[in-house]
Protein backbone atom coordinates (compact mmCIF):
# COMPACT_ATOMS: atom_id res chain seq x y z
CA UNK A 1 0.00 0.00 0.00
CA UNK A 2 1.38 3.00 -0.95
CA UNK A 3 2.56 6.18 1.88
CA UNK A 4 2.05 9.44 2.00
CA UNK A 5 5.94 10.02 1.30
CA UNK A 6 5.72 7.61 -2.06
CA UNK A 7 1.75 9.22 -2.81
CA UNK A 8 3.80 12.94 -2.51
CA UNK A 9 6.35 12.24 -4.32
CA UNK A 10 4.29 10.57 -7.33
CA UNK A 11 2.15 13.20 -6.99
CA UNK A 12 5.54 15.71 -7.32
CA UNK A 13 6.58 13.60 -10.03
CA UNK A 14 3.38 13.75 -12.31
CA UNK A 15 3.43 17.93 -11.58
CA UNK A 16 6.92 18.07 -12.97
CA UNK A 17 6.03 15.82 -15.78
CA UNK A 18 2.87 17.51 -17.16
CA UNK A 19 5.18 20.76 -16.86
CA UNK A 20 7.69 19.63 -18.46
CA UNK A 21 5.15 18.55 -21.31
CA UNK A 22 3.37 21.42 -21.23
CA UNK A 23 6.64 23.32 -21.59
CA UNK A 24 7.46 21.45 -24.79
CA UNK A 25 4.59 21.69 -26.34
CA UNK A 26 4.70 25.40 -25.86
CA UNK A 27 7.86 25.08 -27.15
CA UNK A 28 6.84 23.21 -29.89
CA UNK A 29 4.36 25.95 -30.74
CA UNK A 30 6.63 28.57 -30.35
CA UNK A 31 8.92 27.15 -32.49
CA UNK A 32 6.00 26.47 -35.64
CA UNK A 33 5.12 29.55 -35.10
CA UNK A 34 8.38 30.97 -35.66
CA UNK A 35 8.98 28.98 -38.62
CA UNK A 36 5.98 30.31 -39.92
CA UNK A 37 6.83 33.53 -39.45
CA UNK A 38 10.30 33.31 -40.75
CA UNK A 39 8.50 31.57 -43.52
CA UNK A 40 6.15 33.98 -44.13
CA UNK A 41 8.77 36.98 -44.11
CA UNK A 42 11.15 34.38 -46.61
CA UNK A 43 8.21 34.60 -49.28
CA UNK A 44 7.48 38.08 -48.49
CA UNK A 45 11.10 39.12 -49.37
CA UNK A 46 11.35 36.45 -52.26
CA UNK A 47 7.93 38.41 -53.57
CA UNK A 48 9.39 41.48 -52.92
CA UNK A 49 12.61 41.00 -54.75
CA UNK A 50 10.85 39.10 -57.55
CA UNK A 51 8.75 42.29 -57.72
CA UNK A 52 11.52 44.68 -57.78
CA UNK A 53 13.51 42.22 -59.92
CA UNK A 54 10.93 42.44 -62.60
CA UNK A 55 10.08 45.94 -62.34
CA UNK A 56 14.33 46.80 -62.81
CA UNK A 57 14.06 44.24 -65.79
CA UNK A 58 10.96 45.48 -67.12
CA UNK A 59 13.17 49.06 -67.00
CA UNK A 60 16.29 47.76 -68.44
CA UNK A 61 14.21 46.57 -71.43
CA UNK A 62 12.43 49.71 -71.85
CA UNK A 63 16.17 51.63 -71.66
CA UNK A 64 17.57 49.04 -74.60
CA UNK A 65 14.26 49.41 -76.26
CA UNK A 66 14.61 53.27 -76.34
CA UNK A 67 17.87 52.99 -77.52
CA UNK A 68 17.71 50.60 -79.95
CA UNK A 69 14.83 52.90 -81.42
CA UNK A 70 17.64 56.17 -81.27
CA UNK A 71 19.73 54.33 -83.23
CA UNK A 72 17.72 52.95 -85.71
CA UNK A 73 16.84 56.79 -86.26
CA UNK A 74 20.31 58.25 -85.89
CA UNK A 75 21.53 55.60 -88.44
CA UNK A 76 18.31 56.50 -90.41
CA UNK A 77 19.00 59.92 -90.47
CA UNK A 78 22.90 59.66 -91.25
CA UNK A 79 22.29 57.77 -94.20
CA UNK A 80 19.70 60.15 -95.26
CA UNK A 81 22.32 62.94 -94.33
CA UNK A 82 25.10 61.08 -96.43
CA UNK A 83 22.41 60.52 -99.14
CA UNK A 84 21.72 64.03 -99.53
CA UNK A 85 25.20 65.14 -99.31
CA UNK A 86 25.98 63.12 -101.96
CA UNK A 87 22.68 64.26 -104.22
CA UNK A 88 23.63 67.92 -103.46
CA UNK A 89 27.59 67.77 -104.34
CA UNK A 90 26.42 66.07 -107.89
CA UNK A 91 23.93 68.74 -108.54
CA UNK A 92 26.95 71.69 -107.24
CA UNK A 93 29.68 69.74 -109.77
CA UNK A 94 26.58 69.73 -112.46
CA UNK A 95 26.43 73.72 -112.23
CA UNK A 96 28.58 74.66 -114.96
CA UNK A 97 27.23 72.17 -117.38
CA UNK A 98 24.10 74.79 -117.21
CA UNK A 99 23.77 76.91 -120.08
CA UNK A 100 23.34 79.70 -118.23
CA UNK A 101 26.36 79.26 -116.16
CA UNK A 102 28.83 81.39 -118.51
CA UNK A 103 26.33 84.07 -119.23
CA UNK A 104 26.35 84.20 -114.75
CA UNK A 105 29.88 83.68 -114.11
CA UNK A 106 30.53 86.36 -116.68
CA UNK A 107 27.75 89.00 -114.72
CA UNK A 108 29.35 88.14 -111.41
CA UNK A 109 32.99 89.14 -112.35
CA UNK A 110 31.62 92.16 -113.83
CA UNK A 111 29.45 93.00 -111.09
CA UNK A 112 32.27 93.16 -108.31
CA UNK A 113 35.03 94.37 -110.54
CA UNK A 114 32.47 97.50 -111.22
CA UNK A 115 32.99 98.04 -107.43
CA UNK A 116 36.92 98.33 -107.48
CA UNK A 117 38.91 101.34 -108.70
CA UNK A 118 42.15 99.87 -108.22
CA UNK A 119 43.87 96.81 -109.38
CA UNK A 120 41.52 93.59 -109.21
CA UNK A 121 42.75 89.89 -109.01
CA UNK A 122 40.33 87.32 -110.64
CA UNK A 123 40.31 83.92 -109.11
CA UNK A 124 38.48 80.97 -110.83
CA UNK A 125 37.92 77.52 -111.13
CA UNK A 126 40.76 76.03 -113.33
CA UNK A 127 38.70 74.64 -115.70
CA UNK A 128 37.04 78.38 -116.31
CA UNK A 129 39.80 80.01 -117.30
CA UNK A 130 38.69 79.16 -121.24
CA UNK A 131 36.30 81.98 -120.45
CA UNK A 132 39.12 84.36 -119.62
CA UNK A 133 38.90 86.14 -123.00
CA UNK A 134 35.16 86.65 -122.86
CA UNK A 135 35.49 87.74 -119.19
CA UNK A 136 37.84 90.91 -120.03
CA UNK A 137 35.93 91.92 -123.26
CA UNK A 138 32.54 91.94 -120.84
CA UNK A 139 34.93 93.97 -118.45
CA UNK A 140 36.40 96.25 -120.89
CA UNK A 141 32.98 97.10 -122.34
CA UNK A 142 31.54 98.03 -119.33
CA UNK A 143 34.25 100.98 -119.29
CA UNK A 144 36.82 99.14 -116.59
CA UNK A 145 40.61 100.17 -117.87
CA UNK A 146 41.97 99.43 -114.78
CA UNK A 147 44.68 96.61 -113.78
CA UNK A 148 42.53 93.04 -114.16
CA UNK A 149 44.33 89.76 -113.94
CA UNK A 150 42.46 86.39 -114.14
CA UNK A 151 44.11 83.09 -112.67
CA UNK A 152 42.94 79.90 -111.75
CA UNK A 153 42.27 78.72 -108.32
CA UNK A 154 42.03 74.83 -107.68
CA UNK A 155 40.52 75.71 -104.52
CA UNK A 156 37.08 76.66 -106.06
CA UNK A 157 35.55 73.45 -106.63
CA UNK A 158 32.34 73.88 -107.94
CA UNK A 159 32.80 77.20 -109.74
CA UNK A 160 31.84 81.21 -109.84
CA UNK A 161 34.69 83.27 -108.80
CA UNK A 162 36.98 85.35 -106.09
CA UNK A 163 37.93 89.11 -106.90
CA UNK A 164 40.62 90.23 -104.86
CA UNK A 165 40.43 94.32 -104.70
CA UNK A 166 44.67 94.26 -104.30
CA UNK A 167 44.35 98.44 -102.87
CA UNK A 168 41.87 97.69 -100.00
CA UNK A 169 43.07 94.09 -99.49
CA UNK A 170 39.32 92.95 -99.60
CA UNK A 171 37.70 89.45 -101.24
CA UNK A 172 34.71 89.10 -103.05
CA UNK A 173 33.70 85.56 -102.83
CA UNK A 174 30.65 84.75 -105.34
CA UNK A 175 32.01 81.27 -105.34
CA UNK A 176 29.52 78.54 -105.89
CA UNK A 177 30.34 76.91 -102.57
CA UNK A 178 29.71 80.44 -101.11
CA UNK A 179 26.11 80.88 -102.49
CA UNK A 180 25.43 77.18 -101.20
CA UNK A 181 26.72 77.93 -98.21
CA UNK A 182 24.48 81.13 -97.42
CA UNK A 183 21.16 78.56 -99.41
CA UNK A 184 21.89 75.59 -97.84
CA UNK A 185 19.21 74.29 -95.85
CA UNK A 186 16.74 75.99 -98.66
CA UNK A 187 18.77 73.78 -101.22
CA UNK A 188 18.33 70.72 -98.84
CA UNK A 189 14.68 70.79 -97.84
CA UNK A 190 13.92 71.19 -101.73
CA UNK A 191 16.06 68.53 -102.25
CA UNK A 192 14.24 66.16 -99.08
CA UNK A 193 11.02 67.17 -100.44
CA UNK A 194 11.97 65.68 -103.84
CA UNK A 195 12.87 62.62 -102.23
CA UNK A 196 9.74 62.53 -99.66
CA UNK A 197 7.24 63.34 -103.00
CA UNK A 198 9.61 60.35 -104.89
CA UNK A 199 9.02 57.86 -101.78
CA UNK A 200 5.31 58.07 -101.54
CA UNK A 201 4.95 57.72 -105.12
CA UNK A 202 6.84 54.72 -105.49
CA UNK A 203 4.55 53.49 -102.58
CA UNK A 204 1.55 54.08 -103.85
CA UNK A 205 2.37 52.76 -107.58
CA UNK A 206 3.37 49.82 -105.66
CA UNK A 207 0.21 49.49 -103.60
CA UNK A 208 -2.00 50.34 -106.57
Amino acid sequence: MENAGDALENSIRAEAARIITESREKEALEIRQLDETCKDEMDNFQKQTQAKTDTRLKQELSILENKAILERRKFKLQSTEKFVNSIVNELMKGIRDNTLYRKFLIGAVCNIVKQIPAGVEVRLKPEDLSLEKEIMTAIGAAGRNQSVVVKGDPNILWGGCLVWDQAQKRIFNNTIERIYFRKSLLIRQKVMKILTEQSRSGRETVTK
